[in-house]
């Protein structure tokens, strides 16, 4: 009888590899197409999602509507006209108007503060903030006493803002930029912006 030249060999030829079975095969199958048609759905679901964020993405790119923007990019917006002041130099509170824009609406003139304006013997305009810096309450004015008044905590102010001590109040009445250009025009365009109340120093809100 022949021996094997293998002498690792024992003689058993090993059986021939088994093809996959059909529901292998199909197991393999579904989830190729499961995969792949993941991948294709995503196509779609990012141009949806580029469409829906459009009109935040232009939002974010262009400056606030309602005034033309200064060196910090801060709208100044008309609140009165000069004429409209006390020559006695009595604060007038005026409301703020802008339109309010978000990703997907627009809705015109609506009030979004108010300020203080007062005519100064040189007709140079101050403005504050009506928002007391102490807890974020309305400051009124109290014709009597010329100051500036607080109906929340008793914070009072000086006419040009300047906190009355003893005062709960951390800080003046928050001061805004007035256009110097729009009042050699008679208007005055004020330089709007809300500060966080509470805090010694002005810190701006978005």
């Amino acid at each position: 009888m022949a021996r094997s030249l293998n002498p690792n060999s024992t003689g058993h030829v090993p059986p021939p590899a088994r093809p996959a079975s059909p529901q292998r095969r199909g197991v393999l199958a579904g989830l190729a197409a499961v995969v792949i048609g993941g991948l294709v759905s995503l196509i779609p679901l990012g141009a949806g999602a580029l469409v829906f964020l459009d009109p935040i993405l232009k939002r974010k790119s262009k400056p606030a509507a309602g005034g033309e923007e200064n060196d910090e990019g801060r709208p100044f917006r008309r609140v009165a006209t000069v004429e409209a002041l006390p020559a006695d130099g009595t604060p007038v509170q005026v409301p703020v108007i802008a339109d309010l824009t978000d990703a997907w609406s627009r809705e015109p003139n609506q009030p979004i503060g108010a300020v203080y304006l007062r005519k100064l013997a040189d007709g140079q305009v101050e403005c504050f903030n009506a928002i007391c810096p102490h807890a974020g309450c309305f400051v009124g004015y109290s014709a009597d006493r010329k100051v500036f008044q607080c109906p929340c905590h008793t914070s009072s102010f000086e006419l040009n803002g300047q906190r009355i001590l003893p005062s709960p109040s951390p800080r003046d009445m928050d001061g805004l930029a007035v256009d110097a250009e729009k009042l050699k025009s008679g208007e005055v365009w004020v330089q709007f912006v809300n500060y966080y109340p509470g805090h010694e120093e002005r810190e701006a809100k978005p």
